[in-house]
Formats: structure tokens, sequence, C-alpha cells
């Protein structure tokens, strides 16, 4: 069944300059991952309570993102040159790049197929 919840960082928390640009729940629910695109950013936070988990700044800006919880791996659609996969135990580990070619840098969706272990993506 479907139920709302809502959640705010404790006041005095600092805000964030960046446009957050996905959102993903870990841990069964107990915690999400917000990616921000301009800063590349990637945060994990305990919902309840609010808490820091990790933080950590990629590479490259944070276009779009998919998560498995399945194979634990995070694709980022970089608008530089493809798709950046990570794998994410404790924290986010580079694992390999998925080299799309990029001429206008949209965003483009990402997502997995077979259980986590199939890569898509949409073109520019």
């Amino acid at each position: 069944p479907f139920r709302e919840i809502s959640f705010y960082p404790p006041k005095g928390s600092p805000r964030h300059p960046g446009l957050a640009r996905t959102v993903h729940f870990l841990d069964d629910g107990k915690s999400i991952m917000t990616g921000f695109l301009d800063s590349k950013d990637l945060y994990s936070w305990t919902i309840s309570p609010w808490r820091e988990n990790w933080h950590t700044k990629l590479s490259t800006r944070i276009g779009n993102t998919a998560w498995s919880p399945t194979t634990r791996l995070l694709l980022v659609w970089n608008l530089v040159d493809g798709v950046d996969v990570y794998h994410i135990a404790k924290h986010p580990v580079f694992v390999r790049k998925l080299r799309v070619t990029i001429g206008r840098m949209y965003v483009c969706q990402v997502d997995f197929g077979c259980q986590g272990v199939l890569a898509t993506s949409g073109m520019d």
C-alpha cells in the first residue's frame, strides 16, 4: 500500500545551492540519495532521524540517474561523454564509463533492465 511521508532537514541545516536532479530511496526506504546537477554533489541521508550518511563530489555533472537496489549500481547521465557507472556499498565507487556521443548536452533518461544487469539510455 502507498503511504505518504514527508521529511525536512532539521532547522539550521545548510541549504544546498545546487539544483537537485534526482532522488532515489535506499536501504528499503530508510535513506535517500540525491544528485545535484551543476555542483556534481551526490548525497545520502537517513530519513528518520535526519542525518547525512555520506557525500561525494563526482567528476562530471549529474544530468539524470538510475539506481538498482539489486546490483547496488548507479547510472549517471553525465552530459559530457555518456553514462558513468558507480557501485555503492558504503559510498560511491566509480566502476566504468558507457560512452555515448553527446552533442547538445540534453538531459536524457537512463534506466536499468533485467534486474539491474542491463543499462539503457536516451540519446540527445
